[in-house]
């Protein structure tokens, strides 16, 4: 009973509890609405969707050039408010420019974007802004310990987005992205609290450019590592779109909404809270860095393991029933994603430490071997997408088991954060 108590007490815990619990209530209503939708709209609406969505997220990546990655670990909270003003402007100046590449891709049909609708291009614009705005904010309120405003933020936005996605049903197909979209601005009402923090003061000057010299190192080196990382994890549906269609891509879409709800759950509480700490410990006391690295990464394992069972085993004799006969393949891509699950929400939540480690290398070496595994797809496209993605999903099991390795060795005593170096 100490120990639970102890347990409920930590800041670490109850950091996991306001955000998981915020995470859970979203998950819960996009469960809830997911069987709604998939009657609504048909596995080509959904394959589009997850162009859209995909492409969003590399380009959410570039829109702040990972100055939000510092907001946690800066020096002082001077530097982490120019930080997070800078990112709000950035985020505005690369969606604009996010809009026009979506156009070139779209017209030149780069990885099947060419199924897009011309008018898709101009809504990429507020979707990459409120994308890379939820980013900066959520960062901002981590660094301040507020994780109620996280778990408030990932509620609003999580429920927003399907809902709006059922209203807009009567426009077909484009109620899925409008909804998107909409669902990605409402959640940032959740942050209205801590604005005026954030909002005085001279946006730019010769501070703030100094701020954002000093730090030069997130951006030189995360942006090519978050791109390299983001392509790989968003790459799956625009490349078996292009290898199988639309219909196929959109079967893997709602697969990896499904296979997604426990990473986005756990993984991404954990995560962020994880960064929290270790920003702390690498401070304060390193020699604890390895124990809590590995003590995080077990409990996640036996967490993911009877999951990765469900997923594998009765998620895809559920998936007909649940989701409607136009969806029998998203059950059996769910069996063949339970590997890969299981490994990263083991290993991705605790891999945010190598954000304030010398060795910002070893998530580089992971992300090329990532993104070069997608090889494989098209060398075993001959044998349809199913083998394709099982073969595809245990590559992703043994790169994340080296990747943990890879974490393990690098973060010890002789941690050194960036922010000393540049401080």
């Amino acid at each position: 009973m100490t120990a639970l108590r102890r347990l409920a007490q930590s800041r670490f815990f109850r950091g996991v509890v306001a955000i998981a619990g915020g995470t859970a209530v979203a998950q819960a209503v996009g469960v809830l609405l997911s069987p709604i939708i998939t009657r609504l709209y048909t596995p080509e609406a959904m394959g589009l969707w997850g162009l859209f969505v995909s492409f969003l997220g590399v380009a959410a990546v570039v829109a702040t050039l990972r100055y939000e990655v510092a907001i946690v670990a800066a020096a002082s909270e001077e530097d982490a408010l120019a930080l997070t003003r800078s990112g709000l402007v950035l985020g505005i100046f690369t969606g604009l420019f996010s809009a026009l590449i979506l156009e070139v891709m779209r017209k030149n049909d780069v990885l099947g974007y060419g199924h897009l609708p011309p008018w898709v291009s101009l809504l990429a614009f507020p979707a990459v802004v409120a994308f890379a705005w939820g980013k900066v904010l959520r960062y901002y309120s981590v660094r301040k310990g507020t994780f109620g405003l996280v778990g408030r933020f990932t509620v609003v936005q999580g429920v927003a987005r399907p809902l709006a996605q059922v209203f807009f049903f009567p426009l077909g197909g484009v109620g899925l992205l409008l909804g998107e979209s909409l669902g990605r601005f409402l959640g940032l009402t959740s942050f209205i609290i801590i604005l005026p923090k954030i909002s005085p003061g001279v946006l730019y000057g010769l501070s703030t450019i100094r701020v954002l010299l000093r730090y030069k190192s997130y951006p030189l080196t995360m942006v090519p590592s978050g791109l390299l990382d983001t392509l790989a994890l968003m790459a799956p549906i625009p490349v078996f779109t292009s290898l199988f269609g639309a219909g196929i891509g959109g079967n893997l879409a709602l697969a990896q909404r499904v296979a997604a709800l426990p990473v986005s759950l756990i993984g991404a509480a954990v995560g962020d809270v994880f960064y929290g700490e270790v920003a702390g410990l690498a401070r304060e006391k390193p020699q604890s860095l390895r124990p809590f690295l590995i003590m995080t990464m077990l409990k996640l394992l036996s967490v993911a393991l009877p999951i990765g069972l469900f997923l594998r085993y009765i998620a895809p004799q559920l998936t007909i029933w649940v989701f409607g006969d136009a969806w029998e393949a998203t059950g059996k891509m769910l069996a063949a994603l339970a590997p890969w699950m299981v490994a990263q929400l083991a290993v991705s939540p605790v891999s945010r430490a190598v954000f304030i480690s010398r060795h910002l290398w070893i998530k580089v070496i992971y992300d090329v071997a990532f993104l070069a595994s997608y090889g494989i797809v098209y060398k075993l496209a001959g044998l349809g997408y199913l083998k394709a993605m099982l073969v595809f999903s245990w590559t992703q099991v043994f790169l994340y088991v080296v990747y943990a390795v890879l974490l393990w060795w690098s973060v010890g005593e002789s941690m050194v954060m960036v922010v000393r170096e540049e401080a």
